[in-house]
């Protein structure tokens, strides 16, 4: 009875496995599709790549596991459409969308289900902190999924310009 309940207990871990696999390769498969072929700053290259016009990585410190496993920038979890996405294993939750609109006009109690809270806007140096050191523009930390990126002043500032564009794919 004993080796049946482990073999029991090893199918359903073994599906359990194949189905997180296949949604990770399919949530890589889906984003990389929505890509643009070529980068039209240095804001942007960081944005999807994680990686600088120079080469140079953005190191990070925290986040979830689904940005650890996909090892890229910022659409990992917010995706191409910067409107937000899910968060592999843990479906359920959604990144908060990094749009201009999202991003700098302030959050209230009523648009606080867009996963910002509610709290001022961002401004350029209150969001260079949150990208960096994890917190929010009225001094809260910020979720621990969101990793808090090692990234030099210019990588930084072109990241900004990115994120207040309305360019994107």
């Amino acid at each position: 009875m004993k080796h049946s309940r482990k073999r029991r207990m090893a199918t359903i871990g073994s599906i359990v496995l194949i189905s997180l696999i296949t949604i990770v390769a399919w949530q890589v498969y889906f984003n990389r599709g929505n890509w643009p072929t070529q980068f039209q700053n240095n804001g942007e290259r960081i944005y999807f790549t994680g990686l600088s016009a120079t080469g140079a990585a953005m190191s990070s410190r925290g986040g979830g596991m689904h940005m650890r496993m996909m090892a890229g920038g910022c659409v990992t979890c917010h995706g191409a459409d910067r409107q937000g996405g899910r968060l592999m294993p843990r479906f359920w939750l959604v990144a908060p969308p990094l749009t201009p609109d999202a991003l700098f006009r302030e959050h209230d109690e009523a648009g606080a289900n867009d996963g910002h809270g509610d709290h001022d806007g961002y401004t350029d140096e209150t969001l260079g902190r949150a990208i960096t050191r994890g917190i929010d523009p009225d001094g809260k930390p910020l979720d621990l999924a969101m990793p808090r990126w090692s990234i030099s002043d210019q990588d930084l500032d072109d990241l900004i310009a990115y994120l207040r564009s309305t360019g994107g794919p």
